[in-house]
């Protein structure tokens, strides 16, 4: 006899559930990622041109000009990537939340067929010894009957 679990569906259902969680997790902590590096190199790229416009070394006037618009629009999109990063990083909790729900339920079916099966080995050893037992009592009562019968013969052979 084979194992059959009622709620195989369900529990495919689960694990495709679970999993979907994790990539969009996962999509979303790449992009937090993608943010955070890109945050990091617009930073430095901030920070060394202001130091580069803090040096005592003159200029032309217009590379300063181009120099300062280009700052201030880093400054502006550093703001907005930080504010980005943020909405991400909130999104990802929500995500994580979704994908620990997920994840426990799935384990509870699986914890459910885990059981199930545990029970159906159970029940087969004990269909199985059962058969076994069944076997070894025939064959005793067989070989009781046959001693019986050989003690008959044998009896009937001394009466004339």
């Amino acid at each position: 006899m084979r194992f059959h679990f009622q709620l195989d569906g369900l529990l495919r259902l689960r694990r495709l559930l679970e999993r979907e969680a994790r990539e969009r997790l996962d999509e979303s902590l790449m992009r937090i990622h993608a943010l955070q590096h890109s945050l990091s190199e617009a930073q430095h790229w901030s920070d060394e041109t202001s130091q580069i416009l803090a040096s005592k070394d003159p200029l032309p006037a217009c590379e300063l000009q181009f120099a300062d618009s280009v700052l201030r629009q880093t400054r502006k999109a550093i703001q907005q990537r930080r504010r980005t990063k943020e909405v991400e990083e909130e999104h990802a909790a929500e995500l994580r939340k979704a994908y620990l729900v997920a994840r426990r339920e799935r384990k509870t079916v699986s914890t459910l067929r885990e059981n199930a099966l545990r029970q159906f080995k159970i029940e087969q050893t004990r269909r199985e010894q059962s058969a076994l037992d069944e076997m070894f009592l025939g064959k005793l009562i067989h070989s009781r009957n046959a001693a019986g019968f050989v003690r008959e013969s044998e009896h009937a052979k001394e009466t004339p």
